[in-house]
């Protein structure tokens, strides 16, 4: 796929603010692909479109919902930093014929998943990296992304896991696994 029809597309469809992080993500997950050896410019791509559907209506959300099969109780979740990840990824996929790769990472960046491969996780990282200002309790994880993706999404998920705990909000059950999967391997 073209990335600059796709960059046009996104400058027309997201806020200058969304399309800004969009460009950010994209350029640190190509810094990342870099450094973990895969391909720069689907990392880009993928950090690019990654926030597609961040901002698009309801019904908007409910066309792709029904184009992508995806199940009732994604329409009925109110979160929409959750269910906008698995529209992106559909949108991906039918509107962009992007391969599954860059949709599941599309699909993995806000929860997780316990099998996201290196290009997902450079994703999940970027997202939460690719600001102009990163949040305080996530400045380590610009070096320790650059060492050790693993450890750099542990920590984003503990840290994610603390914020949510202070709102008393549950945990995704994908991301509760990840955490335990990632926690599993730090300390075998």
């Amino acid at each position: 796929m073209d990335i600059k029809k796709i960059e046009k597309d996104l400058k027309t469809t997201l806020s200058p603010n969304r399309y800004k992080h969009s460009l950010l993500v994209a350029k640190k997950a190509k810094e990342l692909a870099k450094i973990y050896h895969i391909d720069e410019n689907k990392a880009y791509l993928t950090g690019l479109i990654h926030d597609i559907a961040k901002e698009l209506s309801e019904e908007e959300n409910k066309k792709w919902i029904t184009i992508g099969n995806l199940s009732n109780d994604l329409e009925k979740k109110e979160n929409k930093n959750i269910k906008h990840a698995d529209i992106g990824a559909v949108i991906a996929k039918e509107k962009y014929k992007l391969d599954n790769d860059i949709c599941n990472a599309i699909k993995y960046h806000t929860i997780g998943n316990k099998n996201m491969n290196t290009l997902a996780k450079i994703i999940y990282i970027s997202d939460k990296i690719g600001r102009e200002k990163v949040p305080t309790n996530l400045i380590p994880v610009i070096d320790l992304a650059k060492e050790d993706l693993d450890q750099a999404l542990l920590y984003c998920l503990q840290q994610q896991k603390n914020k949510l705990k202070e709102k008393n909000i549950e945990m995704h059950k994908d991301t509760k696994e990840l955490l335990q999967r990632l926690l599993q391997k730090k300390n075998s």
